[in-house]
């Protein structure tokens, strides 16, 4: 979504907004994205735009060492041209490569990498308290968060018919965004489930958010898990789509302890479905938190989804969304010259829909 949103916005301002697509999709060549074959296409591609003068905007985070390299090679590329180069941190404040011990190859790594971009934007003054870490000055820092007023603008959908039949055999269905990454702790999910669902046979759980190429692997795992006859799996969505399911959802688990301010609970609190979220120390107001990795915990919040869900409902803030992405928008403008016929290439190395 902010990939939709800052795009629209960019051109509505009339800068040429060209998207380097690193999905899984991104063999597939488009008029709406730049396709990527592989890694050497990646680097010619990058280098043709830059030199053509487009700055380059890129997203990283702290999980993976894949998003470290391409993020540094367009970096390093924009700023060897006389680029503008843009850095989006998307991850929390604690991942599993970064914030590292002072001293650490890691720590010297991401130094070195947020030394390259003009500007590095993140979600949260946390996130940023973080990044502070790596000696980077305050000044390149701007904390903006990535949900917006636009975020909760949708069109309800209509249910595929396999997905309408399985909510109308369950007297509820829990919500989960779920990946086969490790941060997604699928034992203590699954687990979660098998627990719950002897005292609630009647409940689901709606799985989405992955890859099309994870979803075999999540289907075989609640597959051998015994529990395919509780959950039902889909993959990324469109964002009508996932907030028309979120809606009608019991509650949103949300299970990774890396994220930041995560968009989509900040979604599920503005329509005033209550959160089940495991305790990072920056969720917002309103979300109920359990213990990260206490299965005990989380079964506790469910309980009492089931028994009391109009008091967590009652307990949710107002949620007053702004416009977020109108901000970002002027501030790139801004580090890129003011010029509404200037150039901005984007470069994005994680899927952009349901998360």
């Amino acid at each position: 979504m902010s990939l939709v949103n800052l795009r629209r916005e960019l051109e509505a301002r009339d800068w040429d907004c060209q998207v380097m697509n690193l999905n899984e999709n991104r063999r597939i060549p488009s008029s709406e994205y730049i396709d990527v074959q592989n890694g050497w296409d990646y680097l010619g591609k990058v280098s043709k735009y830059v030199w053509r003068g487009y700055a380059v905007h890129v997203r990283v985070n702290g999980e993976t060492k894949k998003g470290y390299v391409l993020a540094f090679t367009a970096l390093a590329l924009a700023r060897l041209a006389r680029r503008t180069a843009l850095l989006s941190y998307c991850g929390g404040h604690q991942q599993s490569f970064f914030p590292a011990p002072r001293g650490s190859f890691r720590q010297l790594a991401f130094s070195l990498l947020f030394r390259l971009p003009t500007r590095i934007y993140c979600n949260s003054q946390r996130v940023q308290q973080a990044l502070l870490t790596s000696g980077i000055r305050v000044d390149r820092f701007v904390p903006i968060p990535h949900f917006s007023i636009q975020y909760v603008h949708f069109t309800p959908q209509t249910l595929p018919d396999a997905l309408s039949d399985f909510y109308s055999r369950r007297n509820g269905v829990f919500f989960v965004y779920v990946c086969y990454r490790k941060e997604y702790m699928l034992e203590l999910l699954a687990e979660a489930i098998r627990r719950f669902r002897a005292s609630f046979p009647k409940i689901g759980f709606l799985l989405l958010g992955t890859s099309q190429r994870e979803l075999e692997r999540l289907n075989e795992f609640f597959r051998t898990s015994g529990l395919d006859d509780s959950v039902y799996m889909m993959g990324s969505v469109s964002h009508d789509l996932f907030l028309t399911l979120l809606t009608r959802s019991l509650a949103y688990i949300r299970i990774p302890v890396t994220d930041g301010v995560c968009s989509s609970v900040l979604e599920s609190l503005t329509f005033r479905v209550p959160v089940l979220a495991s305790d990072n120390g920056t969720r917002p107001e309103g979300v109920e938190l359990w213990r990260a990795g206490d299965v005990e915990s989380l079964l506790a919040l469910m309980t009492e989804v089931m028994r009391n869900r109009d008091a967590m409902v009652a307990r949710i803030p107002l949620i007053s969304a702004e416009d977020n992405t109108c901000k970002l928008a002027d501030d790139i403008e801004a580090t890129c010259g003011g010029a509404s016929s200037a150039n901005l290439a984007r470069d994005y190395s994680r899927p952009a829909v349901g998360g």
